[in-house]
């Protein structure tokens, strides 16, 4: 039998056809991916929490080639993450630049320090949780919960709290819970600012100021080492490992618990190619068995969350620290 090529020709495109009208929507779309170095923006300085995450995020991309454009790390302290989002605020659409941060800009949104259109910005994922601790220099006379609760009824203004990186953030809130936990006037508390948590414990060290409010990460060798005391965390549960000693503050009779979340926002106006890639990219990389080890590692809580829930969780967030900021006196009226 003979062959029409014209009929031929019409049956490849009608089968051509019926192979994109079945295909997955993931195999049809532009699929977008960066075609320039990434640049993983840090709103505090190097040796903070935050900058910790960035660096353990940028060496898993690039080690297991979840990313294949090099990766960098800028650090941009400055304000309430003010520095990091205004730069941010240059690269509409661009897909390359995220920003890595915790609840601080949300909390600086709700105190009127951050100023900017922040939900305007592209939520990408939401990684981790973390414990927040108050530490002391092991020469402190505070050995626990219940001695700094009777110090700051006493005087709230007497001790000085160190914390990065603004008034109104994570850190500050269970400060202000704790006071009002052990029935002191969290308005008066003496808070400290620095622009990352290194400086703060830095600070401490150096007998600068009384405690700092903290997330473990960075810090478990001072701890090991003894050259710090942790006097309490703010979590539900205690912690595994090397803190498995360290009581909760609801253990010593404080109801007080808030964590810190780490998350990746991009930057304004991403299209839905580009939070595709990178929803694959981030949840290919908390697969990992070396992401497991970090998380284990740095006492953190896994938490991942992909665009489409961080978003509804940051809005979720933002009513949270609203009433709680609110409370105590710094919400922007």
């Amino acid at each position: 039998m003979t062959c029409n090529p014209s009929v031929i020709r019409t049956l490849c495109v009608c089968t051509a056809a019926l192979v994109l009208v079945s295909a997955p929507a993931s195999s049809i779309a532009a699929d977008w991916k960066p075609d320039k170095a990434i640049e993983l923006v840090v709103g505090t300085g190097p040796g903070s929490g935050v900058d910790n995450t960035a660096r353990v995020v940028q060496s898993i991309l690039q080690m297991q080639k979840i990313v294949d454009p090099q990766i960098t790390v800028n650090n941009k302290p400055g304000g309430p993450y003010a520095v990091a989002y205004n730069y941010m605020s240059q690269f509409q659409g661009d897909g390359s630049k995220l920003a890595v941060q915790t609840s601080t800009p949300l909390a600086a949104l709700v105190t009127g320090q951050l100023t900017l259109k922040y939900f305007e910005f592209t939520p990408i994922a939401n990684l981790i949780t973390e414990p927040i601790l108050f530490m002391v220099r092991t020469e402190s006379p505070i050995a626990n919960g219940k001695d700094l609760a009777q110090r700051l009824k006493a005087d709230p203004s007497a001790l000085s709290i160190a914390l990065a990186t603004a008034r109104g953030n994570a850190f500050h809130i269970t400060a202000a819970l704790f006071a009002r936990a052990a029935g002191a006037d969290a308005k008066k508390l003496k808070i400290v600012v620095y622009t990352s948590s290194g400086d703060a414990v830095a600070a401490l060290l150096g007998g600068h100021v009384d405690i700092v409010a903290v997330t473990p990460g960075n810090f478990l060798p001072l701890y090991e080492t003894k050259k710090i005391r942790i006097l309490g965390l703010g979590s539900q549960r205690r912690l595994g490992g090397l803190l498995a000693t360290v009581p909760t503050f609801k253990e010593q009779g404080f109801d007080v618990v808030f964590d810190l979340p780490r998350s990746v926002m991009g930057a304004k106006g991403l299209s839905a190619d580009q939070i595709r890639y990178w929803d694959n990219a981030f949840g290919r990389m908390v697969k990992t068995a070396e992401w497991r080890q970090a998380v284990e590692k740095n006492q953190w809580e896994d938490d991942y969350m992909n665009s489409a829930d961080f978003a509804k969780s940051l809005k979720s967030q933002y009513e949270i620290l609203k009433d709680v900021l609110t409370e105590i006196g710094m919400a922007k009226p």
